[in-house]
Protein backbone atom coordinates (compact mmCIF):
# COMPACT_ATOMS: atom_id res chain seq x y z
CA UNK A 1 0.00 0.00 0.00
CA UNK A 2 1.65 3.02 -0.70
CA UNK A 3 0.38 6.98 -0.79
CA UNK A 4 1.30 10.05 -0.05
CA UNK A 5 0.37 11.30 3.58
CA UNK A 6 -3.75 11.16 4.50
CA UNK A 7 -4.48 8.57 1.31
CA UNK A 8 -6.37 6.15 3.72
CA UNK A 9 -2.92 3.47 4.32
CA UNK A 10 -2.99 2.83 7.95
CA UNK A 11 -6.82 3.21 7.78
CA UNK A 12 -7.10 0.32 5.77
CA UNK A 13 -4.91 -1.46 7.71
CA UNK A 14 -7.49 -0.67 10.93
CA UNK A 15 -10.32 -1.82 9.42
CA UNK A 16 -8.73 -5.38 8.02
CA UNK A 17 -7.37 -5.50 11.88
CA UNK A 18 -11.04 -4.94 12.80
CA UNK A 19 -9.98 -1.38 14.62
CA UNK A 20 -12.85 -0.14 13.97
CA UNK A 21 -15.55 -1.75 11.47
CA UNK A 22 -16.63 -0.59 7.85
CA UNK A 23 -20.14 -0.70 6.67
CA UNK A 24 -21.29 -3.93 5.66
CA UNK A 25 -20.49 -5.32 2.36
CA UNK A 26 -17.37 -3.31 1.74
CA UNK A 27 -14.31 -5.50 3.06
CA UNK A 28 -14.01 -8.72 2.10
CA UNK A 29 -11.58 -11.43 3.12
CA UNK A 30 -11.78 -14.50 0.60
CA UNK A 31 -15.47 -13.57 -0.98
CA UNK A 32 -16.27 -13.03 2.49
CA UNK A 33 -17.07 -10.31 3.86
CA UNK A 34 -14.53 -9.01 6.89
CA UNK A 35 -17.89 -8.62 9.99
CA UNK A 36 -18.94 -12.57 9.23
CA UNK A 37 -15.96 -13.65 10.99
CA UNK A 38 -15.05 -13.74 14.91
CA UNK A 39 -13.12 -10.64 15.84
CA UNK A 40 -11.01 -13.42 17.80
CA UNK A 41 -10.49 -15.31 14.94
CA UNK A 42 -9.23 -12.50 12.90
CA UNK A 43 -6.76 -11.28 15.40
CA UNK A 44 -5.49 -15.14 15.91
CA UNK A 45 -4.76 -14.82 12.29
CA UNK A 46 -2.48 -11.83 11.94
CA UNK A 47 0.46 -10.17 12.99
CA UNK A 48 0.36 -6.26 13.25
CA UNK A 49 3.48 -3.98 13.26
CA UNK A 50 2.18 -0.62 13.70
CA UNK A 51 4.47 2.55 13.46
CA UNK A 52 4.32 3.09 17.26
CA UNK A 53 5.62 0.39 19.11
CA UNK A 54 4.98 -0.46 22.20
CA UNK A 55 6.87 -2.48 25.08
CA UNK A 56 6.53 -3.28 28.41
CA UNK A 57 8.62 -2.54 31.35
CA UNK A 58 9.81 -5.93 31.24
CA UNK A 59 12.94 -7.93 29.53
CA UNK A 60 13.70 -8.14 25.57
CA UNK A 61 12.58 -12.00 25.75
CA UNK A 62 9.22 -11.00 27.25
CA UNK A 63 8.27 -8.24 25.18
CA UNK A 64 9.63 -10.85 21.59
CA UNK A 65 7.41 -13.75 23.19
CA UNK A 66 4.46 -11.44 23.83
CA UNK A 67 1.61 -12.53 21.79
CA UNK A 68 2.90 -15.70 20.56
CA UNK A 69 0.07 -18.14 20.56
CA UNK A 70 2.28 -21.47 21.65
CA UNK A 71 5.58 -22.06 23.58
CA UNK A 72 8.95 -20.54 21.60
CA UNK A 73 11.69 -22.27 21.48
CA UNK A 74 15.06 -20.80 21.48
CA UNK A 75 15.28 -21.81 17.90
CA UNK A 76 12.54 -20.18 17.00
CA UNK A 77 13.61 -16.65 18.97
CA UNK A 78 16.82 -16.60 17.61
CA UNK A 79 15.48 -17.18 13.75
CA UNK A 80 13.28 -13.87 14.51
CA UNK A 81 16.02 -11.87 15.93
CA UNK A 82 18.14 -12.65 13.09
CA UNK A 83 15.50 -12.13 10.74
CA UNK A 84 15.06 -8.79 12.63
CA UNK A 85 18.50 -7.81 12.51
CA UNK A 86 18.95 -7.89 16.35
CA UNK A 87 21.66 -10.58 16.79
CA UNK A 88 24.26 -8.20 16.58
CA UNK A 89 22.15 -5.37 18.81
CA UNK A 90 21.49 -8.29 21.62
CA UNK A 91 24.80 -9.77 21.50
CA UNK A 92 26.33 -6.12 22.76
CA UNK A 93 24.23 -6.07 25.88
CA UNK A 94 25.35 -7.24 28.80
CA UNK A 95 22.80 -9.32 30.11
CA UNK A 96 21.40 -10.15 26.80
CA UNK A 97 17.65 -11.45 26.27
CA UNK A 98 17.33 -10.77 29.95
CA UNK A 99 17.62 -6.62 29.44
CA UNK A 100 14.87 -4.97 31.16
CA UNK A 101 14.00 -1.77 28.74
CA UNK A 102 12.30 0.13 30.45
CA UNK A 103 8.53 1.32 30.12
CA UNK A 104 7.54 1.57 26.64
CA UNK A 105 11.31 0.79 25.73
CA UNK A 106 12.58 3.74 27.10
CA UNK A 107 15.82 2.39 26.92
CA UNK A 108 16.35 1.56 23.33
CA UNK A 109 16.46 4.03 19.84
CA UNK A 110 13.50 4.18 17.44
CA UNK A 111 14.91 1.50 15.48
CA UNK A 112 16.19 -0.93 17.61
CA UNK A 113 12.23 -0.67 18.98
CA UNK A 114 11.05 -1.46 15.59
CA UNK A 115 13.13 -4.31 15.00
CA UNK A 116 11.92 -5.91 18.08
CA UNK A 117 8.24 -4.69 16.77
CA UNK A 118 9.38 -6.66 13.89
CA UNK A 119 10.75 -10.04 15.72
CA UNK A 120 7.52 -9.98 18.02
CA UNK A 121 4.76 -10.16 15.03
CA UNK A 122 7.42 -13.50 12.84
CA UNK A 123 7.06 -15.10 16.80
CA UNK A 124 3.39 -15.51 16.52
CA UNK A 125 3.71 -17.17 13.59
CA UNK A 126 0.09 -15.78 11.82
CA UNK A 127 -0.37 -16.47 8.24
CA UNK A 128 -0.94 -12.65 7.72
CA UNK A 129 1.07 -10.68 8.65
CA UNK A 130 0.28 -6.92 8.50
CA UNK A 131 3.28 -3.97 8.50
CA UNK A 132 2.66 -0.36 8.45
CA UNK A 133 6.19 1.62 7.54
CA UNK A 134 8.06 -1.13 9.34
CA UNK A 135 11.68 -0.09 8.49
CA UNK A 136 10.87 4.02 8.73
CA UNK A 137 13.11 4.44 11.64
CA UNK A 138 16.15 2.20 10.12
CA UNK A 139 19.07 3.44 8.20
CA UNK A 140 19.09 1.91 4.37
CA UNK A 141 21.86 -0.80 4.64
CA UNK A 142 20.09 -2.24 7.99
CA UNK A 143 16.70 -1.77 5.76
CA UNK A 144 17.91 -4.15 3.19
CA UNK A 145 19.20 -6.54 4.94
CA UNK A 146 15.75 -6.63 7.38
CA UNK A 147 13.94 -6.59 3.93
CA UNK A 148 16.12 -10.06 2.45
CA UNK A 149 15.39 -11.50 5.56
CA UNK A 150 11.93 -10.92 5.74
CA UNK A 151 11.58 -12.41 2.13
CA UNK A 152 12.84 -15.67 3.22
CA UNK A 153 10.99 -15.97 6.78
CA UNK A 154 7.73 -14.69 5.10
CA UNK A 155 7.05 -17.23 2.21
CA UNK A 156 3.79 -18.75 2.24
CA UNK A 157 2.11 -16.32 3.94
CA UNK A 158 0.28 -13.10 3.22
CA UNK A 159 2.09 -9.71 3.87
CA UNK A 160 0.60 -6.16 3.78
CA UNK A 161 2.58 -3.64 3.67
CA UNK A 162 2.58 0.36 4.13
CA UNK A 163 5.85 1.43 2.43
CA UNK A 164 7.59 4.81 1.36
CA UNK A 165 11.10 3.68 0.60
CA UNK A 166 11.38 2.55 -2.82
CA UNK A 167 13.54 -0.36 -1.65
CA UNK A 168 10.51 -1.64 -0.03
CA UNK A 169 8.12 -1.34 -2.70
CA UNK A 170 9.46 -2.74 -5.32
CA UNK A 171 9.70 -6.01 -3.39
CA UNK A 172 5.84 -6.34 -3.45
CA UNK A 173 3.78 -9.29 -5.88
CA UNK A 174 1.20 -6.69 -5.82
CA UNK A 175 0.85 -2.54 -5.77
CA UNK A 176 -1.69 -0.87 -4.53
CA UNK A 177 -1.24 3.02 -4.94
CA UNK A 178 -4.23 5.25 -2.88
CA UNK A 179 -5.18 8.75 -2.88
CA UNK A 180 -7.86 10.73 -0.29
CA UNK A 181 -9.05 6.59 0.73
CA UNK A 182 -9.36 5.76 -3.36
CA UNK A 183 -7.42 3.25 -5.21
CA UNK A 184 -5.81 4.88 -7.96
CA UNK A 185 -3.67 2.58 -9.44
CA UNK A 186 -2.64 -1.48 -9.01
CA UNK A 187 -0.20 -4.01 -10.50
CA UNK A 188 2.73 -4.93 -10.12
CA UNK A 189 5.85 -2.79 -10.07
CA UNK A 190 6.96 -3.15 -14.00
CA UNK A 191 3.61 -2.77 -15.54
CA UNK A 192 2.21 0.21 -13.07
CA UNK A 193 6.28 2.09 -14.35
CA UNK A 194 5.07 2.07 -17.69
CA UNK A 195 1.28 1.97 -17.59
CA UNK A 196 0.27 4.45 -14.56
CA UNK A 197 1.25 8.16 -14.97
CA UNK A 198 0.20 8.48 -11.56
CA UNK A 199 2.23 5.79 -9.93
CA UNK A 200 5.46 6.78 -12.18
CA UNK A 201 5.00 10.44 -10.55
CA UNK A 202 4.97 8.86 -7.21
CA UNK A 203 7.75 6.77 -7.90
CA UNK A 204 9.61 9.99 -8.84
CA UNK A 205 8.98 11.27 -5.81
CA UNK A 206 9.70 8.49 -3.63
CA UNK A 207 13.21 7.92 -4.89
CA UNK A 208 14.13 12.21 -4.77
CA UNK A 209 13.21 11.92 -1.01
CA UNK A 210 15.37 9.34 -0.50
CA UNK A 211 18.42 9.94 -1.87
CA UNK A 212 18.11 13.90 -0.67
CA UNK A 213 21.05 15.40 0.93
CA UNK A 214 20.04 15.66 4.51
CA UNK A 215 22.44 18.59 4.75
CA UNK A 216 21.90 20.46 1.40
CA UNK A 217 24.82 22.65 0.73
CA UNK A 218 23.54 25.62 1.52
CA UNK A 219 23.88 24.70 5.19
CA UNK A 220 27.23 23.04 4.67
CA UNK A 221 28.94 25.95 6.49
CA UNK A 222 26.96 26.30 9.12
CA UNK A 223 27.27 22.60 9.94
CA UNK A 224 31.06 23.06 9.93
CA UNK A 225 30.74 25.83 12.57
CA UNK A 226 28.59 23.60 14.72
CA UNK A 227 31.11 20.84 14.53
CA UNK A 228 34.07 22.62 14.92
CA UNK A 229 32.69 24.89 17.70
Amino acid sequence: LVGHTGAGKTTLCNLILRLFDCAPGTLFFDGRDVRDFELKSIRQSMAFVSQETFLFHDTIRANLCYGASTFVSDAQLHQAIQAAQLDEFISRLPRGLETVVGDRGASLSGGEKQRLSIARALLKDAPILVLDEPTSALDLGTERRLLAALDLVTAGRTVIVIAHRPSTIRLADQIVLLEYGKILAQGTFSTLIRESAAFAHYWNQSQSSEIKDPFPACHSERLEAMLTA
